[in-house]
Parts: C-alpha cells; structure tokens; sequence
C-alpha cells in the first residue's frame, strides 16, 4: 500500500506539469473526450493494494494493472481481470445509514468493528481515474482503451463523468480527485472521492427505473455510503466561488422553445480557482419520454469569449485567469431549449428549483437577482422577486422582477392564468388562479398568507424577507413549494373534494401552508449551504406552522390540534427502520417505498420532533414553562438574526443554544440529529 502512494506521489508534480503542457491549445471538451475515453498504457507492478480514499483495490493473482492515459498523460489505471474490494466507513454517523443501505446487496459483504464498519466484494475489474496514477509510456493499439463494461457504463451514464472533477481539480489546484468504476458479480459500483467538499461516496449504478422525469433513461447512481474526508459532517467547507449577483433574461417566443440569457458575478472565496464548475440541465424529457436537448450557444467570461464544457447537466467554464482571494469575475452564458414543457395538457410551464440557469449547488449562490421574462400575450408570467415592471405591447408581457437581497433557486412560471392581488402594509400578495378566477379561493389563500406573515414576524421579530409575493396554483395534486418570492400550492388549495381518491390531499392544509410561509424565514432568511443541511429548515418550517396553526384556532381547540400534530409525529418518528439519521436524510438509499417513507418520516416527523424536545429541554433547563418557551422564542430571534441572508449549519445552531443557556448542546445533537436516536418526550 505504501509503495502504491508513493507511486503516485512521486510523479504528481510530473503528471500535473505534462497535463498542462498537453493541454495546450485543447478544449475542455477534448480533454474531457480524451479523459473519459483514455487509452491503455504500460504495465504497472503495484507492491500493495491500491488506496483510493478509504478504499483498497486487490489485484488477484495474474491481473494485470496498467496505466490510463489521456493524450499520453497518466489520467489512471485499469484492472485487467479479477481484484477484491475493501472499504472501510470510519464516520461513526455514517456507519449505520451505511449498513442499511448495503443490506439488501448480497454481494457486499459487511464486517463490523470498533473502527467502524468493512464492506468487501469481489470484482471482475475496476477502472480508477486520478491525476498522478500511472506512469508515462507506449500505449496499446489503437482502439484498446476502456474495458467494454467501462465504456457502457460511461456511454450511458446520468452521472457526472471523471472527466469534470479531474480537469476541476487541475485548474483549481486541488489534488486527491479520485473516481473509480467498480465492476462486480451482480452490481457495479462507483467511488468518487472529492477533495473540494472533503467527502467520498460509494454508490451502486444500475439502470434506471423512475418513472419521473428526471431519469427517463440511462445509468444513474444510488448513494450507498457517504463520510466527510478529513472533517466532521458539522465543518463543510465553503465553496470556491459564489455567486453574488445574478441577471437573467427569459424568452419564451412561442411553444415550448426558452431563450435564456444568464449573468452571473462570481466571487472566488478561494484563491487560484479558475474553472467554474456549475449545475445547468443538458436535457429535458416531455410527457411521453421524448428527450430535448439544451444548447449552450456561447460563454464569455468578462466580456470575451470563453472555453466551456457542457455536459450530463454540468457546465464547467475556463475563467481564463486563477483567481485572487476576493476577485471577481463576470460569465455570461446563452442557451434554448425546450423547457417550457407543458405537462398532462396544461397551458402553463415552470422553471423550478432545478438548476435551469447555472449556478454551483446551494452553497455556490448568495445573490441579488433581477429577472426579466417575455411571454406571448395569452400568458402571465410570475418570476421571484419584486415586480419592477409588467407591460403589454406587440402580442408580448414582458415582467421585470428584482431580489434585492440574497437569494437561491429563483424560479419563473407562466400560464393562463387569473389574477386576485392585495397589498397590506406595504406587502401586495398575488393569488393566481389557473385557468379560471376562483375569486373565494385566491381571497382565502391572500387572507391565510397576512395572518401567517403577521404571526411569524411576532415570532421571529423579523420582517417577511419579500415585498411582492405570488401565490400560483399548479394543476396537480398534493404538492406545496416556497421558492423565493412564490409559493406554489396544487389544485386541493383551490376547489373543493370532490373524487374520492382526491380526499387525502385536503388533509391538514393549514399546517402544509403555513410551512410554506413559514420557509420564507426558514430557508430565505437563514439559508441551506448544502443538502445535508435541509433538515433544519424543514423542521423549524414545520413546528413553526404547527404553532401558527394553534395560534389560528386559539386557547382550546388550538390546544387540541397542535397536540394532534405532535402525536403524529411521535406515530411516524417511531415507525422509523433502522439506520435513520436526520442529519443524513439526503443518504438514504431510496431502494423501495419504505425507504421513502423513512424519508419524509424523518423530513417532516422526526425533524419537528427534535425541535419540540429541544424546546421541552430548554423548558427542563430554565425550571419553568414560562422560562423555557421564553428561551426558545429568544432562540428562533437570535438565530435567524445573526444568520440572516447567509448560509446557515446545524453547528451555528448549536453554538447559538450554548451561548443561550452557557452549556455543551454538541452530545445532545450527536444524540438525536447526527445519530439516529429518538427523543423521548417528556413534560
């Protein structure tokens, strides 16, 4: 093992040097080609197993191991035959997710210690991309280069390819990127160690089977195992760039065609970054699976045209230069496609939370945003933000809007739709109603979202973060979002039940909007950094609607519901299978319906929970009722301030209740968050 690192010590520095001075002149999209689609080089003779994060690769008895080369620079190695896989999970947060979602593979043996846990397999081959493995040489013959199950795997991958990370860590001067494709009996696996989150995965790949829209084809991965790299979970690092000022122009000239054009200013939070690697859909797919492209027209980086890569919904950009600490840059990029896809026979169309304008994950965006959209004149358009504008003029609406302060995820729908508005000290709300004006409806939903926002900004003693708010009705069911500037709430919001099978989405609508409302402070003020984070700004928009909730029915009956609501946590947090950490939500390997029962278990059930039992111990602390929901009040307000409009962790949390109450809450949340205990609630 200590000669294999060595082996790629020694020559990084080489390896790195070589890469550049082969580079030039090439794009990134043929380096990427070259790097995905390597050619096989000399023989390597390893005097140990290969290490690759906390993995080691085992070479059975007569398999060759040679070098992987991407235009005559060592890129990784190949396993030409049988090798054993060993991979140790040392986090002891991510040991038990990790053994619930291996147990149904029978081919992935466990062992567990002291140290953790050991997942074994044997493999028919392995493949393991990373700068510095390998030695310079004389390739084979041509056409001998990825093993077939490789070149399969890759050609049909909905994953990001090795290719992004190795030519990102290059640029950006981060070494240890490290991807291997893992070929076993009856699973194949991928390992992909990240030096810029300071994490590594094990996933399984395998066809895809969702029915949705997301993965209509092609290989996608399963996360098996998931532990921070040189860190705890509570100390993620920061991104190398954010976005601190956004501009988008959106055209919709007619059908389903979009015309974008995204500005973006980038800050660079780490100095010598110099290629931006952000999330931009490549595809879209209509309601019978047919695949759309979208088309990068151009990227120009401050003002003058730049080399870019886009490609499996990643847009990598050349900045030309590496960035200073503190400096900025300027990207500009062009684009059509098909995204305004109307599904089931609908008039209208969203741009969503998922990354149709590009951007590097949530915690790669802090900005200010302004928004235009231009629709044809049968259409409305809603964009997040304050309404700068909205004219009519040559069979077009043209909207304006601007995020003052900053955001996330902005979103842009448009559709036949009909329009309630009012305005309430200085706030206007609009309702839009799809199709038809439901005129009851939109007033209701109005008069719900006042009542919600003057009881929050009692609570919160923060003022609602938007001063134009739209509320659009989505032709579905059972479905509830708060992006910033817009809440969108499905048909049950707007009619009456009327189907029986329809019934069960009226079930406790008014906790379901106030959460919704509720996520304007929880997710706009105090911001996610990263999906690990989500569970905390679920949980305090959830119990915080609870208490709406009781605050809009009032001594009694309010006492009733809100009882009612924690008991149904308490039913659904016990129901739990094992292996269910709250903090690691977004790691569950979603296998079959229970596992996504235990998903939206611990989002929406334990999540509230654990913010109940913290209250009752802050109650337990200060000896009294009176007391404790006096800290917990002080709690939410001094979280949200000294947090506002930034990216939050579940660590600002904890230091916020020790300095609260002068004690230790890290034990208490490696109890109940990190771990996968249950609070048991006691008065």
């Amino acid at each position: 093992m200590r000669s294999a690192i060595l082996l790629r010590a020694n020559i990084l520095v080489l390896a790195l040097a070589l890469s550049v001075s082969a580079s030039h002149g090439a794009t990134l999209a043929e380096r990427a080609a070259a790097i995905d689609g390597p050619a096989r080089g000399v023989e390597v003779t390893l005097a140990g197993p290969l290490q690759v994060g906390r993995a080691e690769i085992v070479p059975a008895a007569g398999t060759r191991v040679r070098t992987l080369l991407a235009g005559g620079v060592p890129c990784g190695l190949v396993f030409e035959g049988p090798a054993a896989l060993r991979y140790r999970v040392e986090d002891r947060f991510s040991t038990p997710v990790a053994e619930r979602n291996v147990r149904r593979f029978s081919t992935l043996k466990t062992k567990s210690s002291a140290e953790g846990l050991e997942i074994s397999a044997a493999l028919e081959g392995a493949v393991v991309w990373g700068w510095g493995l390998g030695q310079t040489g004389e390739t084979t013959a041509a056409g001998a280069g990825l093993p077939d199950w490789a070149a399969k795997l890759l050609a049909g991958r909905r994953f990001t390819p090795p290719s992004h990370d190795l030519l990102a860590s290059e640029a950006n001067g981060l070494e240890g990127a490290s991807i291997a494709l893992l070929r076993g009996n009856l699973i194949d696996l991928l390992l992909h160690v990240d030096p810029r989150t300071r994490e590594e995965n094990l996933y399984r790949l395998a066809k895809a089977t969702d029915p949705g829209q997301t993965f209509r084809e092609g290989i996608r991965t399963t996360g098996l195992v998931a532990q921070p790299a040189g860190r705890a979970w509570w100390e993620r690092p920061p991104a190398d760039l954010v976005a601190e000022h956004e501009r988008i122009a959106v055209e919709n000239p007619r059908g389903e065609m979009v015309r974008i054009v995204s500005q973006s200013r980038l800050r660079a939070q780490r100095a010598g970054t110099a290629l931006w690697q952000a999330d931009l859909l490549d595809r879209v797919y209509d309601d019978d699976g047919r695949r759309y492209p979208i088309t990068v027209r151009s990227v120009r980086v401050d003002g003058r045209a730049a080399d870019f890569l886009h490609q499996n919904d990643e847009l990598l950009v050349a900045l030309g230069r590496p960035l200073a600490g503190k400096e900025t840059a300027e990207v500009e990029v062009t684009y059509d496609g098909a995204l305004a896809q109307r599904f089931s026979g609908n008039s209208f169309w969203v741009l969503g939370t998922d990354p149709w304008y590009p951007r590097q994950r949530l915690e790669g965006e802090l900005a200010t945003i302004e928004i235009t959209v231009d629709v044809p004149e049968g259409l409305t358009a809603f964009a997040s933000g304050t309404e700068v504008s909205r004219t009519v003029e040559g069979g077009r609406r043209k909207l304006s809007t601007k995020l003052e302060r900053p955001m996330q995820f902005a979103v842009v729908t448009a559709g036949k739709y009909r329009v309630l508005e009012k305005t309430q000290d200085g706030v206007t709300c609009r309702a839009a109603t799809y199709a038809l004006l439901k005129e009851d409806a939109a007033r209701d939903a109005i008069n719900r979202f006042f009542m919600g926002r003057h009881f929050f900004e009692d609570l919160f003693a923060e003022p609602y973060p938007f001063r134009d708010f739209a509320i659009v009705e989505i032709s579905e069911w059972g479905f509830g979002q708060a992006p910033p500037g817009i809440l969108f709430f499905s048909k049950e919001f707007y009619t009456a039940p009327v189907e029986r099978r329809t019934r069960r989405y009226f079930q406790d609508l008014n906790a379901r909007f106030f959460h919704e409302v509720s996520h304007g402070w929880w997710g706009h003020v105090a911001k996610m950094g990263s999906a690990d984070e989500a569970w905390m700004i679920e949980a305090f928009a959830d119990y915080t609607a609870a208490l709406a909730v009781w605050y809009l029915y009032g001594k009694g009956r309010g006492d009733y519901e809100f009882n009612e609501i924690i008991k149904d946590w308490v039913k659904a947090t016990g129901e739990l299978r094992p292996g269910a950490s709250l903090y690691l939500t977004s790691r569950l390997a979603l296998h079959d319906e229970r596992d996504v029962d235990d998903y939206l278990g611990l989002r929406y059930a334990k999540g509230p929970l654990v913010v109940h039992a913290m209250r009752l111990e802050l109650r337990r602390q200060k000896g009294s009722t009176a007391e404790g929901d006096l800290a917990f009040t002080q709690l939410l307000r001094g979280f949200l301030k000294r947090n506002r409009y930034g990216h939050t962790t579940t660590r600002d949390l904890v230091q916020e209740l020790d300095k609260l109450t002068g004690g230790n809450w890290q034990p208490w949340f490696e109890r109940f968050v990190y771990g996968t205990e249950i609070p048991q609630l006691t008065k």
